[in-house]
């Protein structure tokens, strides 16, 4: 993962959200406009570099999409020319939307695990179009020798804010609430749990699936249920679009939250409910959108192996944690600088975080579930 460093480090994670669609929907951009004059010697205007299709569940979800999507526009200003399609989930389509993508002169495809069952069906078909998943497991072997994954170390991410959400919390007990269930998923509890453990071993943690990525009602309810009948106080949301019902809760009930994949402080902050932003205390960082970047800067360099997957860490800067003004003036100084310290160790290799892909199966897991709620 040394190859893509430099560009993870240096890639900009600034979020350009957009109003989610309740349909499918294709949004071409522009290539960047050539002129009409002759060239000068010297010249400024961007290289058209070939053209991405970028196809994502929706935009506006202020988490995992909205930062790939950072990614991609960054790449446009570098001379790619960007289409977006949003398939809202509709599974019964990837396909076409897939094939739409080849027929409008897509060069490369980049999508997220939800689509991986489609590309590889399709990739083996299309060996002169590139395709580039994200957010993949750790084990994914890839279908075709034009495919590059991207998986990421959420469990390490997830143990620093899982040792903020211990720190923060009054009762003792403190929630994680996803999505749906997966292994990638499973892998960010499994990181949280032990942070929690780690700073307080007599803490509590509950687990909780919102059954969707797109219901911040059922996902309000969920923490209404967890903070009454079981007294959790803090709310990991691991749930897209979700995500928003936990913030909603902690606002009216004087509770914390951790948010996910991008700086959901911010993305708040400069929303239209920017009152929310005062409960999420810091975010675990997933940077699709750096990943992205640096993945093209590779393509260019030609250091991308094809057909493998390359998992991205805390030692990549492809996870981490926010930590920004408003987490060092709600946070203890003395936590501030534990959760530093941890971070360097888990950095240098020092320390291991545990992962969902440690356990023998799912009942060993599920083992360590149960505990954790002890």
């Amino acid at each position: 993962m040394k190859k893509l460093t430099a560009m993870l480090l240096a890639a900009s994670m600034g979020l350009t959200l957009a109003a989610c669609s309740p349909a499918a929907s294709t949004t071409p951009t522009p290539a960047p406009s050539q002129g009409t004059e002759p060239a000068p010697v010297e010249s400024t205007a961007p290289v058209e570099k070939g053209k991405i299709t970028y196809i994502i569940g929706y935009l506006g979800d202020k988490s995992m999409n909205d930062s790939g999507y950072a990614g991609i526009q960054e790449l446009e200003g570098q001379g790619y020319e960007i289409q977006v399609i949003e398939h809202n989930s509709q599974a019964d389509k990837y396909a076409d939307y897939i094939y739409d993508a080849i027929d409008d002169g897509a060069n490369y495809i980049v999508t997220s695990s939800a689509m991986d069952e489609t590309v590889a069906q399709i990739a083996p078909e299309y060996k002169d179009v590139k395709f580039i998943l994200f957010d993949m497991t750790a084990d994914y072997v890839p279908a075709a020798d034009n495919i590059f994954a991207l998986s990421y170390a959420q469990n390490e991410g997830s143990f620093l804010v899982g040792m903020v959400s211990a720190a923060m919390s009054k009762s003792g007990v403190v929630a994680v609430n996803v999505g749906k269930d997966s292994p990638t998923i499973n892998d960010f509890v499994v990181g949280f749990v032990e942070g929690v453990k780690a700073y307080n071993p007599d803490a509590k943690v509950v687990k909780g699936v919102v059954g969707s990525w797109s219901d911040p009602a059922a996902m309000k309810t969920l923490c209404e249920t967890q903070y009454r009948d079981q007294q959790a106080d803090v709310f990991y949301q691991v749930a897209g679009g979700s995500g928003a019902g936990a913030f909603e809760f902690a606002v009216e009930n004087g509770c914390w939250c951790i948010g996910v994949d991008s700086d959901q402080y911010a993305a708040y902050a400069e929303s239209e409910n920017p009152e929310l932003a005062q409960v999420i205390v810091t975010s675990m960082l997933k940077e699709v959108g750096n990943s992205l970047v640096g993945t093209f800067a590779d393509i260019e360099a030609g250091k991308i192996e094809w057909g493998t997957t390359v998992l991205a860490g805390l030692a990549d800067k492809a996870v981490g944690y926010v930590d920004n003004d408003f987490f060092r003036s709600t946070v203890p100084a003395d936590v501030v600088d534990t959760i530093s310290s941890i971070a360097d160790k888990v950095v240098s290799g020092e320390m291991n975080v545990k992962s969902y892909y440690d356990f023998a199966d799912e009942a060993a897991f599920n083992t360590f579930l149960q505990d954790a709620g002890k």
